[in-house]
């Protein structure tokens, strides 16, 4: 696997519905382009992962917002759902140092509240909005997404991460 070299970046917020196909108004974070490229995809968190979303129209509102539809939000019940959701951009701006950092928990042990020790950290992999380690479970690579919500605790004197992952996980790599 390659590392990649981009970082996700907060793009703006879905402020309100904008009629009945779908449309969404976006208020812009003062940082976030202001052309935007509709080729590549926005991610907005959903359930803990970042899910891309794909432009079918965007046009400019104003200094600071958007009207815009995605690909497979057409309806005003589906766009909605994403309102009051924070809305990130990949950039391949130099990667943010926070997740640098996590380098240097590679070598420590990966310990599964359920399943016992998973392994030691191979590598750190930088996915946008998804940051993973990898270690080798029973002789197979597997990617552990790197997420406070399943990090239990971190020992920095023993280089031991305790994690409670989501119940199937270690199954698809079975």
């Amino acid at each position: 696997m390659k590392k990649q070299d981009t970082t996700l970046l907060f793009f703006g917020e879905a402020l309100k519905t904008f009629g009945a196909n779908g449309e969404l108004i976006i208020k812009l974070n003062s940082d976030a382009p202001r052309k935007v490229n509709t080729k590549e995809p926005v991610f907005i968190t959903i359930d803990g992962l970042s899910v891309p979303f794909y432009f079918k129209y965007a046009e400019n509102k104003g200094a600071n917002k958007l009207l815009v539809i995605f690909d497979d939000v057409e309806t005003e019940t589906l766009a909605t759902e994403l309102t009051g959701k924070k809305i990130y951009y990949a950039s391949k701006q130099k990667r943010k140092a926070e997740n640098d950092d996590l380098n240097i928990f590679i070598g420590y042990t990966l310990i599964d509240t359920t399943d016992g020790e998973l392994g030691k950290i191979t590598d750190f992999f930088d996915y946008p909005g998804n940051p993973c380690f990898q270690c080798f479970y029973n002789d197979k690579e597997i990617i552990v997404p790197v997420n406070e919500d399943l990090i239990e605790s971190i020992d920095t004197n023993k280089q031991i991460i305790r994690v409670n992952l989501p119940t199937g996980l270690l199954d698809i790599y079975s």
